[in-house]
């Protein structure tokens, strides 16, 4: 259903707000007016937006094209600055969120974090240089040549769209609305339909616009500083499908779903749009392909050592003292899937279970440190280290399947922390309050945010923009401030007032 409370159905002409699909079509006007030699994607970008901080090191347009350009995510810096994401967001808004940000991520080119600032300020850089808006521009070279007349950029967050699809989520088994007031472009924004999309599929393969130059460029992944390749091309991620080359994106704001996934040697074309939250697009259009790609498929073969335990030499294993493998008791935090393990002495025995492990397996010493999980098809390693902040942490590692980091629990005073915590970067203000003997964060304009204690230093939140939290201390042992990490910013910091 298109709109719930009129009853009217989805159609082939039914407009969806497909999120972030719209970087493929802003990646597509960049490259055009590189080919019209008005800019190079190997520019610095500040010569086209020179209101950028300086960070000491050049951040080219490529960078941003393959979200590789370290700087901050600007729906992270948003919801941590206060804002919710259906409040009204306009371009000139994020822009001076972007601009207050004093550090990068990462070098320019060292990594690869996905980062919408990047495409919100490629929508600058084409605006100022065509001197006519995003939306127009997009109209001008894509959507009136390839005959789009359904599909526009929505940059004016009062405009009515007919024949529009809302948005919509589930709430305890209800549905209700999930509002939408972007009036931003570039990263997203780009309404449009199935007919619609399948021009744009279709002109990958008839080339209406764009040259080859143009399309294998946008199909080129992005290469890092260490000579290493990302998944992701320019608007677009590059991955191989069961031995066929695939490029896809998705598309996620409020309960706008979408996936387009292309298969350019088998000239197939999967689009999937949807308008509520708890729709998996990935998913269902993974059946899609399934369905359609079957008979391409490689044949599967029984696999008779699947489940054969994975063989260890004799001589690898170790005898260690009981007192040596004691001190490796504790309880230890997966930060990603925010997941509790626990490592403890059974008679002489060393067991760890947690995460995949269904029961209490049992560490065999390699080393005075290292151990391997026996009786499994797998070559498991659990290995106790520090990180770089000199925590003990728990290394679990399967080669070429799984890689985690867990860090041991150690309880402290939480009094210590408590007080007013204010970012100069996002104009921003937390406090840190015990309420019911828990820990929380509060704003005045969102709602509470729990968070829980990991050790001396380190915190975390099921609230995935406060998902790692580190504060630090002063030469005489009080906390001054704490920073923030999530996937889309590295070290915001939050200093105590």
């Amino acid at each position: 259903m298109a709109n719930l409370e009129y009853g009217i159905p989805i159609t082939t002409k039914t407009k969806f707000h497909v999120a972030s699909l719209s970087k493929q079509f802003t990646a597509f006007m960049i490259l055009r007016l590189e080919e019209e030699g008005l800019l190079s994607i190997n520019d610095d970008v500040r010569k086209y937006i020179p209101e950028l901080p300086d960070y000491g090191k050049t951040i080219t347009i490529n960078h941003l094209l393959t979200h590789s350009s370290g700087i901050r995510d600007q729906w992270r810096l948003l919801e941590l600055a206060g804002w919710r994401l259906d409040d009204v967001i306009k371009t000139e808004q994020v822009f001076k969120l972007i601009k207050n940000q004093k550090e990068l991520n990462f070098s320019p080119g060292d990594s690869f974090m996905y980062s919408n600032s990047g495409f919100t300020l490629l929508a600058i850089i084409v605006e100022r240089l065509t001197k006519t808006s995003f939306a127009d521009y997009a109209k001008q070279t894509i959507f009136e040549p390839l005959q789009m007349s359904d599909s526009f950029f929505y940059d004016d967050h009062e405009e009515l769209v007919g024949n529009r699809a809302y948005s919509y989520k589930k709430v305890n088994g209800k549905l209700k609305k999930s509002h939408l007031n972007f009036a931003t472009v570039g990263p997203t924004s780009l309404f449009t339909t199935v007919e619609d999309m399948t021009k744009w599929a279709i002109n990958f393969q008839n080339r209406t616009i764009g040259n080859e130059r143009i399309l294998q460029s946008m199909n080129q992944r992005g290469q890092k500083n260490d000579g290493s390749v990302s998944s992701y091309a320019k608007g677009q991620f590059v991955r191989d499908h069961k031995g066929f080359k695939m490029i896809y994106h998705s598309g996620s704001d409020a309960g706008y779903r979408s996936y387009f996934a292309r298969f350019p040697d088998l000239g197939y074309q999967f689009i999937l749009f949807a308008n509520a939250s708890y729709i998996n697009a990935y998913d269902e259009t993974v059946k899609l392909i399934a369905h359609y790609l079957q008979d391409n498929y490689p044949k599967n073969e029984n696999n008779p050592t699947k489940n054969v335990a994975f063989q260890y030499d004799k001589d690898t294993f170790i005898n260690l003292a009981n007192a040596e493998m004691k001190k490796f008791e504790g309880t230890y935090f997966d930060r990603e899937e925010k997941q509790y393990w626990n490592v403890s002495m059974q008679n002489d025995t060393l067991y760890c279970k947690g995460g995949i492990l269904p029961e209490d397996m049992k560490l065999h010493p390699i080393g005075k440190k290292n151990f391997k999980i026996m009786e499994t098809p797998y070559d498991i390693s659990v290995n106790f280290k520090e990180n770089e902040y000199e925590e003990p942490i728990l290394e679990f590692r399967i080669p070429d399947i799984m890689w985690l980091w867990l860090i041991k629990v150690a309880k402290i005073n939480p009094s210590e922390y408590l007080g007013n915590y204010y970012s100069d970067e996002l104009k921003t203000q937390y406090d840190l309050i015990e309420k019911d003997n828990e820990l929380y964060l509060t704003h005045q304009q969102l709602d509470d945010i729990k968070i829980t204690q990991i050790n001396k230093a380190y915190f975390s939140s099921t609230n995935r923009n406060f998902s790692n939290i580190r504060f630090k201390r002063n030469n005489l042992g009080k906390v001054t401030e704490f920073s923030v990490s999530n996937g889309g910013i590295k070290n915001i910091t939050f200093l105590r007032k």
